[in-house]
């Protein structure tokens, strides 16, 4: 087991401690930007230097200023172009524009966070006044407000959780287990221990599962039992999947697409900094980025800058 703190070091030496693993224990390391600057100097990323790439657009007026509402942000979601954020201090959300606001009726520490079809899902801590235990398990709500535990209360903390269908896989932090359910959560297979950084399911096949890993993306076609390495894929450190394809960034910024379920990539836009956190629903895509959530509304092109002054660990 490795402390966040140590997992943080790890990323340290190539950028800077990582957002969202820190302070809570975890069994993968996220990858490196040596390694990623490795893989695109030996070739195995040819599609990081095509004609799709983008440089970030220049920060608009629009973007709003967040400084002192929330901080040491875990990881992002969008709904109908809406922006949620799973932090230390509970679920916040910020439409278009406007001033980022709590939804969550507790502030408890967001670790995990999904959408399983109309359903919020999360896992983490609890948060001050609390009458729970250290490990909140599977919590589901129907509007980011009233939280309810579901499954694995007292027992599990996810720091990773996506959703397809009545499928949920998570990523336990204290022993690294990739869990997974088919029946929304009710109960659980244990299916081993692969070195997952980060994980995502097929909104259409649920049996479909990207994972990165320190060594570059692997893939599963039997629902997480095994994994195999993706040839040619550019080392990844965060993925999400959308209805129109699967996104990914690297540990440097650059943004990549696949809409072949992850067997073959094209880079997209990229973002100046370390990557934290990334979310996707249709052509829209977020990125958390040295304290600020990059926003793009065109399958990550061209990003520009829609909240500032977050805090991190």
């Amino acid at each position: 087991m490795r402390s966040g703190t140590r997992v943080a070091g790890l990323l340290a030496a190539g950028i800077a401690s990582a957002v969202i693993l820190a302070a809570c224990d975890t069994a993968s390391a996220p990858p490196t930007v040596e390694a990623t600057q490795s893989t695109r100097a030996q070739g195995e990323s040819p599609d990081s230097q095509g004609p799709d790439s983008a440089s970030t657009a220049a920060e608009p007026a629009e973007a709003v200023d967040a400084a002192g509402i929330a901080e040491h942000i875990h990881n992002l979601a969008v709904v109908d172009g809406v922006l949620y954020l799973g932090t230390h201090e509970g679920l916040f959300r910020q439409l278009p524009g406007q001033t980022l606001e709590q939804v969550s009726s507790e502030r408890f520490d967001v670790m995990g966070l999904t959408r399983g079809g109309a359903e919020w899902l999360a896992s983490g801590h609890p948060g001050a006044g609390m009458d729970a235990p250290p490990n909140l398990g599977l919590m589901s709500s129907p509007d980011g407000v009233n939280w309810e535990p579901r499954s694995l209360y007292g027992q599990v903390d996810f720091h990773r959780l996506a959703a397809s269908g009545q499928t949920i896989v998570g990523l336990s932090a204290h022993d690294g287990a990739f869990l997974r359910s088919d029946d929304a959560g009710k109960t659980w297979q244990d299916l081993g221990t692969p070195p997952l950084f980060d994980l995502a399911v097929s909104p259409t096949d649920a049996t479909t599962v990207v994972g990165t890993t320190g060594d570059g993306p692997v893939a599963s076609t039997d629902g997480g039992s095994t994994f195999t390495p993706i040839d040619g894929a550019p080392l990844l450190a965060f993925l999400a999947w959308s209805d129109n394809a699967l996104y990914a960034v690297d540990p440097t910024g650059q943004v990549h697409t696949s809409t072949d379920g992850g067997r073959t990539w094209t880079a997209r836009g990229s973002v100046p900094g370390q990557p934290a956190a990334l979310a996707a629903e249709g052509d829209d895509v977020a990125l958390l980025v040295d304290g600020a959530v990059q926003y793009s509304t065109d399958g990550g092109r061209t990003f520009t800058p829609r909240l500032t002054g977050l805090g991190g660990h």
